[in-house]
């Protein structure tokens, strides 16, 4: 279901909604270094030859623009495409989804906050910042309402849905389209962001459907890639499994490289384990479970990417982090 983005709602009291899901609620540790570079530029442009080196598209430039560009929605990290099952266009953001609707002409906000948060059982009492409030409501205070209300947060992110929750040492909050995160250690004006669950839908929902990518690039022919790289569980919980997504472009980020082999150094509790992922796929992209045997709750778990093109040259490398908590 597609959140419309005016609601004439304009308390900061809502109703509480039905109990919502956990894969997801944590955010992704790994691109944290992201969000900040993201958080210093100012100028929305920038995201059209930043990070990803995709557009924002034409559809959605003017909207991008207006309601806060990099600020709020992060870099573009699909092209658009036509969802053909609902009938809109489409373009994933590190924070958020907009939609086009056809007929009406509406951008609109797909509600990752709900996805984000539904079937969980809500937050455990320790985990509650101050207390819940009565009547099963939730209100938006301090950091968070002055964002809130700056961002023009009912149109946006709509009503919220969790109290103030500590979520891996993040205060975090959930609101129907999106989630804000607590970053004390962030410049001042950047201290309260908007959490990456556009990245992280997109990541579990689309990124093996290869909506709008451009012609890959056979690994031979490339002597340096960049690297995007994710995992399912930014919070590894006991006896889950922890997938690693991995996607490799050209250095201009347009085109995606085939036949890349993948080799991912897991490190925790002094040990080093190397995982060999399957070489990248015809959309540039690789999956795999890491090997994490006799992990201990509060480890923080490092992952060195290395890509290598045909006769072992490495063409890119990056670092992503995880932490286990049970």
């Amino acid at each position: 279901m597609t959140t419309n983005l005016v609601n004439e709602k304009g308390t900061s009291v809502y109703s509480k909604k039905a109990l919502l899901r956990v894969a997801f609620v944590l955010l992704v540790f790994a691109l944290s270094i992201t969000i900040l570079a993201a958080c210093a530029v100012d100028d929305p442009s920038e995201a059209q030859v930043s990070g990803t080196g995709i557009p924002v598209a034409s559809e959605f430039q003017s909207f991008y623009d207006d309601k806060g560009g990099l600020r709020v929605f992060g870099y573009p990290i699909t092209d658009p495409y036509e969802d053909f099952d609902r009938e809109v266009l489409v373009q994933y953001f590190q924070r958020m989804r907009l939609e086009l609707d056809p007929d009406s002409g509406q951008v609109l906000i797909y509600p990752l906050g709900e996805w984000a948060y539904e079937g969980s059982t809500g937050a455990a009492e320790e985990d509650l910042i101050g207390e819940e409030t009565p009547g099963e409501e939730f209100t938006i205070e301090d950091e968070f309402l002055t964002f809130y209300r700056a961002a023009d947060g009912q149109a946006l992110f709509g009503n919220p849905i969790s109290p103030q929750v500590n979520e891996g040492g993040t205060r975090v909050q959930y609101f129907d389209n999106a989630c804000l995160e607590w970053h004390p250690e962030a410049p001042l004006d950047y201290r309260v962001q908007v959490g990456p669950l556009g990245e992280a839908h997109y990541r579990l929902v689309g990124i093996f459907e290869n909506p709008g990518r451009s012609r890959p690039l056979d690994s031979a022919a490339v002597n340096e890639a960049v690297i995007l790289s994710n995992v399912i569980a930014p919070i590894l919980y006991r006896g889950d499994e922890q997938t690693i997504f991995v996607d490799v472009m050209t250095p201009e980020g347009q085109r995606p490289v085939t036949g890349v082999t993948v080799d991912a150094a897991v490190n925790y509790n002094g040990l080093t384990k190397h995982v060999e992922l399957p070489d990248t796929d015809g959309a540039g992209q690789s999956k795999g479970v890491l090997d994490l045997d006799n992990i201990e709750p509060g480890q923080k778990v490092q992952v060195e990417i290395t890509v290598s093109a045909p006769g072992g040259a490495e063409i890119g490398a990056t670092t992503l982090s995880f932490m286990s908590w049970w």
